[in-house]
């Protein structure tokens, strides 16, 4: 079987002198004692394996001083199959006796070249063995290492693409475009490169790989190379080094990962009749797809679908984009009308083909046939690597509820027994019962995978089905999401689907930690928006739930979504939504009446109500009621849809892309971020040494604790904006009605030297916010959330910082026990009130240097950079997981 091999028993009494001596003997009788050769490697070979660990590691020892590898060096260039296939036996299993041995043969340069070589002769046996060989030599990182710098990835790849492409001709795949053919002829070229290379000649060998004649190749010879080429590179894919696939032409990697998504699809079709279980390497097949599938870009054009967002949420006008920015952005709730003679080329014109189903069966069957489960990643991790690492086991498996979808539908408090079912309330009135929640102790049964016959029946009962990672699942979507984090400047845009009964509403009522923009594809929902219960929430923010009496005595904000109107939400505002049962006659005059009063974009009404108004029914901009006519006979017969779906573009404005966040860049650019030697810094250091250091990190806390207090802090930073091409666009974006008169009265003398209705460039904004620094950064706050920090999470704390470990010169070791040992050696200093007074001074004399000091434009290049690297690593992994999904 393929993959590493294990030592068989106690071995037999094997002499490593007798042995060579028989061998050099052997040698100089070729080519008339090639199959004695043969038996001879094969014994020296069986003898490494069966001995018992240390005897092997001292024989192997014993047979490398007694030239060993220099033997094989002339063995390896042999041409005969079976002294080649041995050969390569013999150089495995030495490698496999000790850390020492295996070192040794991996630095000898010349028999990593013959082995990447041997990748590529015409013999499915060598192959094999050479894989076999590599992948035990790769069991250190020494070999990992020499082997990637030996060139040992080209060879690897070609014959995985070669494998998977004849196993895939055998299940009927026809190559239409030749690109197997295509692969098969770079897989030719390299052989005839390297037989060059290592002086194999090419006419002692038969089999020429062809796509003409991949039958006649031993369908278990192909199998298993497929199988130990997989296990290889996933060997050198637990390697440290980033780059695996450096090296490797591009056209070597298209066509593998062609081969591979091939495999994988006739795999999750159940088309596979092997006698090799590929479903034991899913995982392995569907991590090497993600890598792959990531070196690439989504084959879409951001222009095209940049001009969709601006036809949807703008009309395509650059005057409506300044209103909703000005007016609407973190500020209020708006609904965008489309105008169907107007809005050709917009996001619902995309969508509607693919989503816009006649049945909610067939919409449930299209969704969730053959999609796998998309896991969530670290908000501030950077590698790709690292990531697909700590995902692996998730990979390519089926969707997880909880995870991925969700089935949830909310009910009258008093419409069941509280004690038997597990439930989630808003305390107003509606609480929110989950399908697969079934136990008084709330048990989610997360790890149960769902299908659609799952859904089919939540729905039936009256259920939603919620979505989760629809920019993961569809390449129309994920192209639409970049777009709109392009817009508005954002590293990312996460996208829902919800597919709701008509008469049945989903979650109850709640605010989110981000923006919204529903689009309503099919159906009516009716939308209830209430005025911000929390201004500008933080991203994973512990929301909890609403107060029992928060919507007593309140008027939402009510709206009414036909198919491809736009709802905005800022976070922070507590909204429900309800599917409505929709007869076509009945509803089109319903809905005409009702959005003469909504506030709309571009429509007949420009309407705003004022951010702090409690009772805004006076504005004319709310609907008391909504009475929907339903058919004669009280049943969906003559309706247009039996229910409502739409996507939730969730615009997740992430700490470091914040104003709070451009300050903390500003601070680091201004401390030029050297925290590289922090680990060393008590043995070298005397305390007035560790004051700046520490002094540092207090003031990043500060800022964080002032971000908590100040809206203006949490306000998404937008200097990366592009909502169209309009280069002095942000030069006049206007930041008012962003602070309060008691924050002007404060002390924030450059905003109150301003009219607080003119407008706010980005340069004076951020000045503005290093005032607040200056005002607001205390010592004793910052020095006793530091100690709070420690207690509750030790060597942990400060997670939240890890994203400044990116900018140059980042915190790299900011997490490190070290850090911590440091912090705590200063904070133990309580006891010492001059100690504390020179760290307090220490303080205060940085944060003076730094609001002198901070630059607005050295910081928004710093800013703009990071933002890049978000945005580049969150496509790569949307790129590496629609490779896994078929209906992509």
């Amino acid at each position: 079987m393929a993959g590493k091999r294990k030592r068989k028993g106690v071995g037999t009494s094997f002499c490593a002198s007798v042995a060579m001596e028989k061998l050099h003997t052997g040698i100089a009788a070729v080519p008339a004692y090639q199959s004695g050769l043969a038996k001879l490697l094969r014994s020296i070979q069986e003898g490494l394996r069966t001995a018992p660990a240390h005897t092997g590691a001292l024989v192997a020892e014993d047979l490398l001083h007694l030239g060993l590898l220099e033997a094989l060096l002339f063995l390896l260039n042999s041409h005969c199959e079976d002294v080649l296939v041995e050969s390569l036996e013999v150089i495995g299993a030495l490698a496999f006796t000790s850390y020492q041995v295996n070192c040794k043969v991996v630095l000898n340069k010349d028999i990593l070249k013959l082995l990447v070589g041997k990748m590529v002769a015409k013999h499915a046996e060598v192959n094999i063995a050479a894989c076999n060989t590599a992948l035990e030599l790769a069991i250190t990182e020494d070999g990992k290492t020499n082997l990637q710098e030996s060139g040992v990835m080209e060879p690897l790849m070609s014959l995985l693409s070669w494998s998977a492409g004849v196993m895939n001709m055998r299940v009927g795949y026809v190559d239409k475009d030749g690109l197997f053919d295509s692969a098969i002829d770079d897989h030719s070229s390299l052989i005839s490169s390297k037989d060059s290379d290592t002086g194999v000649c090419s006419s002692e060998h038969d089999d020429n790989y062809s796509s003409s004649d991949a039958e006649s190749h031993d369908s278990e010879a192909v199998e298993e190379l497929f199988l130990v080429t997989l296990d290889t590179v996933n060997m050198l894919n637990s390697s440290k080094a980033e780059c695996l696939f450096e090296g490797v032409s591009e056209a070597t990697l298209k066509a593998t990962l062609l081969s591979l998504k091939r495999i994988w699809q006739n795999f999750k079709l159940d088309q596979y009749n092997f006698k090799i279980d590929i479903s034991a390497r899913c995982g392995v097949l569907a991590k090497l797809i993600v890598q792959l599938s990531s070196e690439g870009k989504i084959h879409i054009s951001n222009k095209s679908y940049g001009d969709a967002i601006k036809k949807t949420l703008f009309k395509g006008m650059d005057r409506e984009a300044e209103l909703f920015f000005q007016e609407y952005w973190e500020h209020f709730p708006l609904l965008i009308t489309r105008d169907e003679h107007t809005n050709e080329g917009d996001i619902f014109s995309l969508l509607q083909n693919h989503y816009c189903k006649a049945s909610a069966s067939d919409l449930l069957e299209d969704l969730l046939a053959q999609n796998v489960t998309c896991p969530a990643i670290s908000a501030d991790e950077l590698n790709l690597s690292s990531i697909l690492k700590e995902v692996e086991d998730q990979l390519g498996k089926p969707m997880v509820y909880d995870q991925d979808i969700r089935l949830v539908k909310s009910v009258p408090s008093t419409a069941f027994d509280c004690s038997t079912v597990a439930i989630n309330s808003s305390d107003h009135g509606l609480r929110e019962l989950h399908y697969f929640e079934r136990s008084s102790s709330g048990t989610s049964y997360s790890e149960d995978h769902v299908y659609a016959k799952d859904c089919l029946m939540a729905f039936d009962a009256g259920y939603s089905v919620a979505l989760r990672g629809m920019q993961f699942r569809s390449p129309v979507i994920a192209a639409i999401a970049d777009a709109l984090a392009l817009t508005f400047g954002q590293a990312s845009v996460g996208v829902n689907l919800y597919l709701t009964p008509c008469n049945s509403q989903g979650f109850a009522l709640h605010y989110d930690d981000h923006c919204v923009l529903a689009l309503q594809l099919s159906g009516l929902k009716k939308w209830k928006v209430y005025a911000s219960h929390h201004k500008l929430p933080q991203l994973y923010c512990n929301r909890g739930t609403l107060d029992k009496d928060f919507v007593e005595g309140k008027i939402p904000m009510e709206f009414v979504l036909e198919m491809g109107d736009v709802l905005y939400i800022p976070r922070g505002f507590p909204h429900e939504a309800q599917a409505l049962n929709s007869c076509q006659t009945d509803n089109k005059e319903c809905s005409l009446q009702l959005r003469g009063n909504q506030c709309l974009l571009g429509g007949c009404a420009q309407a705003r109500l004022p951010l702090k108004t409690s009772n805004v029914q006076s504005k004319g901009c709310i609907l008391e009621g909504l009475k929907v006519s339903k058919c004669a006979d009280g049943k969906n017969t003559g309706c247009t849809n039996t229910y409502s779906l739409h996507l939730t573009f969730a615009v997740e404005v992430e700490l470091p892309f914040t104003w709070e966040g451009l300050v903390h860049i500003a601070l680091h650019d201004w401390r030029h971020g050297d925290w590289e030697h922090c680990s060393n810094v008590l043995s070298q250091s005397t305390l007035p040494d560790l004051v700046e250091k520490v002094c540092t990190l207090l003031l990043h806390i500060a800022i964080r604790l002032i971000g908590c207090k100040h809206e203006a802090f949490r306000k998404a930073c937008l200097v990366a904006a592009k909502p169209f091409d309009c280069n002095n666009y942000m030069a006049a974006l206007p930041y008012h009605d962003i602070f309060t008169g008691r924050e002007i009265q404060e002390g924030c003398q450059i905003i109150s030297s301003v009219d607080s209705q003119s407008c706010l460039t980005p340069e004076v904004f951020f000045s503005s916010l290093i005032e607040l620094v200056k005002k607001n950064a205390q010592f004793d706050d910052a020095y006793k959330s530091l100690q709070e920090e420690i207690r509750d999470h030790g060597e942990h704390f400060l997670g939240w910082m890890g994203w400044l470990r990116h900018l140059p010169g980042g915190m790299s070791s900011y997490k490190s026990t070290e850090l911590l040992f440091v912090c705590t050696h200063v904070l133990q200093l309580g006891s010492q009130q001059e100690a504390i007074l020179k760290l307090k001074q220490g303080f205060e004399n940085l944060k003076r240097g730094f609001v002198q000091g901070a630059v607005f434009g050295s910081a928004s290049r710093l800013f703009l950079n990071l933002l890049w690297q978000y945005q580049t690593l969150r496509q790569r992994f949307v790129n590496g997981m629609l490779a896994l999904h078929l209906s992509s």
